[in-house]
């Protein structure tokens, strides 16, 4: 081959060369970017935080900035690892915030976004036990040990052991709380828990104790007005309906002889809605009613926690109602009772009224779970005049024996501080009083935790040259029957 040729030969391989054999782009001169990190995770203990995450396309190590606010510049922790988890130990509560978190990987100097800051708070230790160091009335004093992580604390009472009754929940900074605002003479459980912002620990072991009463007084009258004029008919005699005139007329009159006595509660029975005896009664609040039963009491003295009513014998539809009474200022919690029982004589009717005597009691046993004191007021259509005398000498009066064998007594019987006593609590709208001392109306107490002060039976009166006798017209074919009590005592 010529020279010339040869040259030309080579000078075209070596342009050929040059062209296919490109040189190194950029991307191939350096790593790539990592991929951003995804699917991250956290757990927490008391004192650790766990975080864990995927590893991204071409992620070859990581950062783990771990801070206490998200706005912080500062990391109180920051981690560099080729590994995809990461726990920081001996943490301790950032006052309910705790820790903000986030993640960042790297391929030599390259590195992907952060993820975005997330929240991981501590977890808070099972509540302590608690225990009562002081309280009486309305009020218990509880202490309690710390419970890891928590920042602040919840202390919770409630009237039952399943915390579903009477419940109350208050929160301190310290273990240690004064709960206000109880009912005195009930029965208290409590536990405790540890609190981190939004993160609530488990409720420590429950204390039971029962908050010591204040004895308070309380005056009692029960009173069956024959309201709506259920006493007159046309078969009542002219000269009882011209003593006993119609409600209207009475309604005044009532209203002041049994306000005359000031009472703090009365239990009406024969009181139907229309009777409106409320209206007569200023300060006075209507509480429970059934069928002609009402419960009134002061409204600056007491407060209805509950109430209600329950058949004592479907057969001939006898009820009873019932409040449960807080006196305002102590915090002393008690059930008032208001009953009517079946009415005339014979042992027939007192068979009747034992049994109607029994429901009510083991009725209202069942309302009163705590032992509070309970005033049983009403008509209860029964005295020692009742039943057959040659069988029962003296009366069968069944709603006083079955009383009795529940350590229940009438209020009469615990007082020497009487007036009136020897009237029939009955007038049957006669003028003359009749004297027996026979009480159809009463109220009964328990023989402990009841202490009875005075028995009163208010009526009004004038005087003549027969002797003493009922004003007339009369405000009702009852009179009252009130008594001073002091209640919740030792």
């Amino acid at each position: 081959m010529p020279s010339s040729l040869l040259r030309r030969a080579l000078v075209t391989l070596a342009l050929t060369s040059t062209v296919l054999v490109a040189p190194a782009t950029a991307a191939e001169a350096a790593p790539a970017k990592p991929a951003k990190v995804t699917k991250v995770s956290a757990k927490t203990t008391t004192t650790t935080l766990t975080i864990r995450w995927k590893r991204p396309k071409r992620a070859k190590s990581f950062s783990v900035c771990v801070k206490t606010a998200p706005k912080s510049k500062r990391c109180v922790r920051n981690v560099r690892t080729r590994k995809t988890s990461v726990t920081f130990r001996k943490l301790k509560p950032n006052s309910g915030h705790d820790f903000y978190y986030r993640v960042r990987s790297y391929r030599g100097k390259k590195y992907s976004a952060a993820t975005n800051w997330k929240r991981a708070n501590l977890r808070v230790g099972k509540g302590t036990a608690n225990s009562v160091v002081g309280g009486s009335g309305d009020r218990l004093a509880y202490r309690w040990s710390r419970s890891t992580s928590a920042t602040t604390y919840q202390l919770q009472l409630a009237t039952d052991r399943r915390f579903t009754t009477g419940v109350h929940t208050v929160g301190r900074k310290n273990p240690a709380a004064t709960v206000t605002g109880l009912n005195g003479g009930m029965t208290y459980y409590a536990r405790a828990r540890g609190v981190n912002g939004t993160v609530k620990g488990a409720w420590g072991p429950v204390s039971k104790t029962r908050l010591a009463p204040k004895p308070v007084r309380a005056t009692v009258a029960t009173y069956n007005l024959c309201g709506e004029d259920k006493c007159r008919s046309a078969d009542s005699p002219a000269w009882f309906l011209r003593y006993v005139p119609k409600w209207s007329v009475r309604k005044p009159l009532a209203a002041a002889v049994v306000r005359s006595a000031d009472p703090d509660i009365i239990v009406t029975q024969e009181s139907a809605t229309k009777t409106a005896f409320h209206t007569a009664l200023p300060g006075f609040t209507r509480g429970a009613y059934k069928s002609a039963k009402t419960i009134y009491f002061r409204s600056s003295r007491f407060s209805a926690l509950d109430g209600g009513w329950m058949t004592l014998d479907s057969e001939t539809k006898r009820y009873a109602t019932w409040n449960l009474l807080r006196d305002r200022q102590a915090g002393t919690a008690f059930i008032v009772v208001d009953a009517h029982l079946e009415p005339q004589k014979g042992k027939a009717r007192d068979d009747r009224r034992r049994k109607q005597t029994a429901r009510l009691i083991s009725r209202i046993s069942a309302l009163n779970p705590h032992g509070l004191p309970v005033v049983w007021g009403g008509d209860w259509n029964s005295n020692a005049s009742n039943a057959n005398q040659s069988n029962y000498p003296g009366g069968y009066d069944a709603p006083r024996r079955e009383f009795e064998r529940h350590g229940v007594v009438d209020a009469l019987t615990l007082t020497t501080n009487t007036i009136n006593a020897e009237l029939n609590s009955a007038n049957a709208g006669v003028p003359t009083p009749k004297a027996n001392g026979h009480h159809v109306d009463g109220i009964y107490v328990p023989l402990k935790g009841v202490q009875v002060e005075s028995w009163l039976m208010p009526a009004n009166f004038v005087e003549t040259p027969e002797g003493r006798q009922y004003a007339t017209p009369f405000p009702s074919d009852h009179n009252p029957v009130v008594t001073k009590l002091v209640l919740a005592t030792p």
